[in-house]
Formats: C-alpha cells, sequence, structure tokens
C-alpha cells in the first residue's frame, strides 16, 4: 500500500484560467488513474480521496467541509461555525469547542481557501497555490504530481536541518513550494500561504490550571481512550510492558473494549529487552487478550527502506523495519482499523529526570519553594549532586533558548518555567508518532496520551505536581495504581532495546555503508563524506550514543532518492505537455 491511498486532496478552482482548468482536467486524470474519487463539491471547493481506508468527509453548515472526526464539548460543530465571523473566529471556536482528528476547510467570505488542522496532529495537512489553484492534502498521488507547487523542488537546507535535528521532520517537509499547517494552526491561502497558530501548548499553560488530582487525570485519559477507540469494531493495541502502553490498555478495558481488541507485546533476545512478564501481569490484571513476538534480528537494506521514502515527509517512524511490517501484517489479518498504543506517556506524564523542575517549582511557590529536602530528593531522581540542583534552584529563572529553527510549538515559549518548556519540546518530538509508516498505511495509529484533551491537561499541571513525590511520572503511577499489577507501578527501570537495534545497525551495514558514502546526502554536503565513513565503523557504533543514527539518515536518504527521481519525471511530463500542447497527467 502506497502512503497516499487513504490520503485526501482540496482543489479550490473558482480563480483558475485557461491553462488552471488543463492543469486542473489532467489532475483529475492522473487521480482517477490512481484509484481517487472525488467524494464532496462545495462552494468551489472540491474534495478527492484515496482508494483504501479514507477520512470521512462531509458538509459543516453551509460553507464548511469537516475531514476525519471532530467531537465537540457541547455545541454542534455547525453551529460553531454558523456564529462566527472571522477565518481566525471559526478557527478558535473549532479549536476551543471540540476535539478529534480532523482537517476543517472552508472558503472565506472573501474567497480565500481556509483551512484548520486539529491541535493534535493526527491528520497532517500541506497548502500549496499551482496558478490559479489552491490546494491543501496530506499525501497526494505521483500520478496527479502535476497538481503539484510550480517551484517543487527539495530544499536541501531544510533536509539538512532534518540530518542534524530529526525531530523537525514533522514541522516543515523538505520540499519548496508546500508549507506545512503545524497542529492548532490554520492557514489562508492568499497569493502566499498565511498561517496563524489558534492553540499553542505555551497558550494552555498560561490561561489554565488543571485539577492536579490522581482522579483527575485518570477521567482524563479514560474519556480519551473511549472517545479515540469508539468508532473501531477491531483492534490491535502495543502492550510493550512499561507503564505507558499498560495505562492505555487498562483504561480501554476500563471502557469495555476488550472483546474488540487483542494486544501485541514484542520481546528481545536479551533480558533487558524482554518485558514479558510486565505485560502478562497487566494481560491478566485487565482480562486482555495477548499475543508475545520476538523481535527478529533482520538485516535492513535499502530496498527494505524504500516504501518510506514516499511520502511527502520521510518517514522516520517506520524505521524499524521489520517490526513495522510484522505489524502491518498483523493488522490485515486481525481486520483491524485501528492500532492502539500508549505513544507520547514519556512527554505526557513526565518521565524525563529533569533537575530544572526545581526552578519550576520555586517559581509556582515563591519563598517556600526554596526546600533542601526536594533539593536532595530531585538530585536522587536525576543522579545530580544536590549542589548542582540547588545551584539551579537558586540561579536565573529562565533559561535562553536554543540556537537554529524550531518547531512552532516552541516559538512563544521562551517565558515558561524551564522544565515545563522542556516537557513541550518532547511533545513535539512526539509528533513523529503521527507519521508515516507501514502500520499507518494499514490502519489507524491511536495515541490517545497525544489527543488535545490529555495534552490540554497535563499541560495544565505544574511539573513538580506531575512527579508527585520525584518519581518519574509519579501522578500517573497514582492515577492507575488500583487497575495495573504492582509489577508495573512499583518498577523503577525500563526496559532496554538499544543491544538490539546495535546488532540492527551492525548486521545492516554492509548495504548501508555503501548507500550512504555515495548517496545525494552526502553529495549534497549535508553529510561529511570522511567524518561518515569514521561514524560507520563498526567499532564506534557500538560504543557511541544514538547508534541508530544509521538508519535514521538511510530512510532520509530514501526519500532523497525518490522525490529527486520523482520531481524529474514531473518536470519532464510537465515540458512534454507544453511542448505538445497537450494536457497529459505527469506521470507517477
Amino acid at each position: 500500500m502506497k502512503p497516499s491511498d487513504r490520503g485526501y486532496i482540496v482543489i479550490q478552482s473558482d480563480r483558475m484560467d485557461p491553462v488552471d482548468r488543463a492543469v486542473l482536467d489532467a489532475g483529475r486524470r492522473g487521480l482517477e488513474q490512481a484509484g481517487w474519487r472525488s467524494v464532496l463539491a462545495l462552494d468551489g471547493l472540491e474534495v478527492f480521496v484515496g482508494p483504501g481506508r479514507t477520512p470521512r468527509v462531509r458538509q459543516i453548515h453551509r460553507c464548511c467541509i469537516l475531514i476525519g472526526e471532530y467531537r465537540p464539548h457541547g455545541q454542534a460543530l455547525s453551529s460553531l461555525v454558523g456564529g462566527s465571523r472571522t477565518p481566525r473566529g471559526l478557527a478558535r471556536a473549532a479549536v476551543d469547542g471540540g476535539s478529534g482528528r480532523y482537517i476543517l476547510v472552508w472558503r472565506t467570505e472573501a474567497g480565500e481557501l481556509a483551512v484548520l488542522r486539529d491541535p493534535g496532529g493526527a491528520m497532517d495537512c500541506m497548502v500549496w497555490n499551482r496558478g490559479g489553484l489552491r490546494l491543501a492534502a496530506d499525501q497526494p498521488p505521483p500520478e496527479a504530481d502535476i497538481l503539484l507547487s510550480d517551484s517543487l523542488a527539495i530544499d536541501w537546507e531544510c533536509l539538512g536541518e532534518i540530518v542534524d535535528q530529526p525531530g523537525l521532520v514533522s514541522e516543515q517537509p523538505p520540499l519548496h513550494g508546500l508549507t506545512a499547517v503545524a497542529p492548532g494552526e490554520f492557514a489562508l491561502m492568499t497569493g502566499h500561504p498565511l498561517r496563524e497558530a489558534v492553540w499553542t501548548p505555551a497558550d494552555i499553560w498560561r490561561k489554565r490550571r488543571s485539577d492536579p488530582s490522581p482522579g483527575a487525570l485518570r477521567s482524563v485519559v479514560d474519556a480519551a481512550v473511549a472517545a479515540e477507540t469508539g468508532s473501531h469494531e477491531r483492534l490491535v493495541g502495543e502492550m510493550s510492558g512499561g507503564l505507558d502502553s499498560a495505562i492505555v490498555s487498562s483504561s480501554l478495558a476500563a471502557s469495555g473494549g476488550a472483546a474488540r481488541s487483542r494486544f501485541i507485546n514484542y520481546y528481545g533476545d536479551r533480558a533487558e529487552g524482554d518485558e514479558r512478564i510486565y505485560a502478562e501481569a497487566n494481560a491478566r490484571k485487565n482480562r486482555l487478550s495477548l499475543e508475545t513476538a520476538k523481535k527478529p534480528v533482520a538485516a535492513i537494506t535499502p530496498e527494505l527502506l524504500a516504501p518510506l521514502g514516499w511520502g511527502l515527509r520521510p518517514s522516520l517512524h517506520g524505521v524499524d523495519v521489520a517490526y513495522d511490517r510484522d505489524m502491518a501484517d498483523r493488522l490485515a489479518a486481525a481486520g483491524a482499523t485501528g492500532l492502539l498504543t500508549g505513544q507520547g506517556g514519556d512527554a505526557v506524564f513526565f518521565q524525563a529526570p529533569d533537575a530544572r523542575v526545581v526552578v519550576d517549582r520555586r517559581r509556582r511557590r515563591g519563598w517556600r519553594g526554596l526546600e533542601p529536602g526536594y533539593w536532595a530528593e530531585v538530585g536522587r531522581w536525576t543522579r545530580h549532586s544536590v549542589w548542582s540542583v540547588a545551584g539551579l534552584a537558586l540561579g536565573p529563572s529562565r533559561i535562553p533558548p536554543a540556537a537554529g529553527r524550531r518547531h512552532p510549538w516552541l516559538e512563544d515559549c521562551d517565558d515558561l518555567p524551564p522544565a515545563k518548556r522542556g516537557q513541550i519540546l518532547r511533545l513535539v518530538n512526539c509528533q513523529l508518532f503521527h507519521g508515516d509508516c507501514l502500520r499507518a498505511r494499514a490502519a489507524d495509529l491511536i495515541h490517545p496520551l497525544l489527543g488535545q484533551s490529555v495534552m490540554e491537561h497535563v499541560l495544565g499541571v505544574p511539573s513538580d505536581l506531575l512527579l508527585a513525590g520525584v518519581r518519574d511520572r509519579g501522578l500517573a503511577r497514582l492515577a492507575f495504581a488500583e487497575r495495573l499489577p504492582d509489577l508495573i507501578t512499583r518498577r523503577r527501570d525500563k526496559g532496554d532495546l538499544s543491544a538490539f537495534y546495535g546488532q540492527v545497525v551492525l548486521s545492516s551495514l554492509p548495504s548501508l555503508r555503501p548507500f550512504l558514502l555515495e548517496g545525494r546526502l552526502v553529495e549534497q554536503s549535508l553529510l561529511d563524506r570522511a567524518r561518515l565513513e569514521q561514524d560507520l565503523a563498526p567499532d564506534r557504533l557500538m560504543w557511541a550514543p544514538g547508534g541508530n543514527r544509521p538508519l535514521l539518515l538511510a530512510v532520509l536518504e530514501v526519500w532523497a532518492r525518490h522525490w529527486g527521481e520523482r520531481i524529474e519525471r514531473r518536470n519532464r511530463a510537465e515540458q512534454d505537455r507544453l511542448a505538445d500542447g497537450q494536457d497529459h497527467p505527469a506521470l507517477g
């Protein structure tokens, strides 16, 4: 399956000239060739979807199109739309009035295309112009590449930033001519797309405080799991043996979803990567069906990675190819439409040992926050001396931001307490989990802990209170203690698959090493060949931190090669079309 098989594309065509008409006609034929179909036309807008299991598309009020699922808190979305007078007001009303996994599209009174992406980020969205056409999509098919921007080209500078900071892959795709709409943003398609945020994590922190009790957190997570899974008749779930997936699976059981779900635990061949004992204890406690499967140590080749380069963004979420393929096969065999995970829990529940939490506590409590006993607890948790922790607590309360390009969520949080800012950074990195991969092409990826409601709740709880006694994910442990086995809630360590991935990387070097050394990233000077040759030495990889970096680089390399060839084909087809006066579509 291709990533585009489950995609959508919105086309505004009421401002086109004869040249645009020829492009649109060719694009339609390309979409039909790829199995796409038109599902809704409204007020100069038309929505096409792919041949796979695509999102629901429907008209809202008289001027809006909803792609995906929206769950109102009170007023129906149509009422919120009808009561809004400006694009920003409509976007704000939608974000404040409900949640879900959706894209909202409408035509403004000025005739502009407006697009809102939900704050959770579960659905992707790019916008661009093509002559007089205005377009928005997540994964357009190559057969309709004629519809992509005139200026389409690989953005090597952006790709280089992703090489250095892989987390940026969820921000701007490394393609000129396309503009990503960030979660919680809306875009107006004027001569150049104008983006504006109506929801950011920093704003949530500034404007609300959540109930910090264990019961409140449990209720929010339970509601999110029930809402996100409610429309799925068959589910497969991940149960790693860790706290986060145990919490999510227990919430599913509490909502009555156990009968329509089955869980999988993947284990490594070393003790630190084998968490079956924890997963099995949780499955027994919550009466859930559990299978276990050994993670195979299989060499990863460029050919296996090739499908991860087909999307608009490099598919770093599929870098564990053996797992990705196996889980996609299991989803298909089970007839499941959703894959339930606990991903994001480390960020949401605050797992990272961050000594800066003493600064957050001091800012919250004032002089009462100068607590040597608390500093000692934080020191033990983070493995810092009490003196270094005290230095943080007594030092400046604001820390200068890091240099370089930043995700939009990080643009307005420099005034936040530093540990809360660190939590937002981790939430940004978690956006990677919504990315394309083989299992995302097989079923919806359901990450309830990264939904709007859960993120808003934990963002409104001060960082030190999320620790509940200076324990990683302390509040979450208390909230779900009655549902989970003590084996999990009292556990001090985490599963570690570093040795497993080290074996995978080493076994993959014979094919990945020449692939990278002779690749486009080196050719474009995004990687230094001599330095890369040293970094790919087996003895160096065995001890270097971030040992899976060669796999990430290989995904970026397959993406660069695929899109280089795809853009060349598109440009040749466009030249042929102009040369013979025909309007045949670009070839995929």
